[in-house]
């Protein structure tokens, strides 16, 4: 049942701020991103597109998702501050829309099984401009971590939550540079986050 009401744009907004996940976001952002005016950012699962309200202005902002009333959404309420595009991102896109300094993928790795994923991330290079980064943040199991946080991750709409190694794994063949961060102190509800910082360097 929750599952199916997080279809809906405003729900799924107001479960993300209540349980602190959406502000999770903006926490790895601020922590690990220099994002500023003039940078091309592409914003992968860009979902109702409320992160666009933390880009500097000047930022060229492009947020694509496959859900229609999360695009219809963040067209409505956020269209003066970015693009948004309903369709995968793919190698067209990729070529469209590039090069971008930055690619945010906030929560989207642990919904994609390794192959489909490796399409995707080699897409994202292609996207990136040399020295540009894609930016991730996921669920992530960890030895040590508690019931309830395990429980969290077992029950994610996503079915292929990952440990750091795991993340790594599909990172590492695409990307010159990998840096996995776990934080734990992000979100109200207790959660285990995993943070990558990809680059292409060449």
């Amino acid at each position: 049942m929750l599952k199916k009401a997080l279809e809906l744009p405003g729900i799924y907004q107001a479960f993300q701020e209540a349980g602190g996940f959406f502000g999770a976001r903006v926490k790895a952002q601020s922590e690990f991103l220099d994002i500023r005016p003039g940078m091309q950012v592409i914003d992968i699962g860009c979902g109702p597109g409320h992160i666009a309200k933390f880009m500097p202005e000047g930022v060229d902002y492009v947020g694509f998702d496959i859900d229609r009333s999360y695009i219809d959404h963040a067209n409505r309420r956020f269209g003066n501050r970015g693009r948004f595009f309903c369709q995968f991102f793919d190698a067209a896109a990729a070529r469209q829309f590039g090069p971008a300094d930055i690619v945010m993928m906030n929560g989207v790795l642990h919904h994609i099984g390794d192959d489909e994923l490796g399409d995707t991330l080699r897409n994202v290079r292609e996207a990136l401009r040399p020295g540009g980064l894609l930016f991730t943040l996921d669920g992530c199991y960890r030895q040590g971590q508690s019931a309830f946080r395990r429980w969290m991750l077992d029950n994610d709409r996503g079915r292929f939550v990952r440990d750091e190694a795991g993340y790594r794994q599909v990172l590492a063949p695409v990307f010159e540079t990998v840096e996995l961060h776990i934080r734990e102190n992000y979100s109200r509800v207790p959660y285990t986050f995993v943070v990558g910082v990809s680059a292409r360097t060449t």
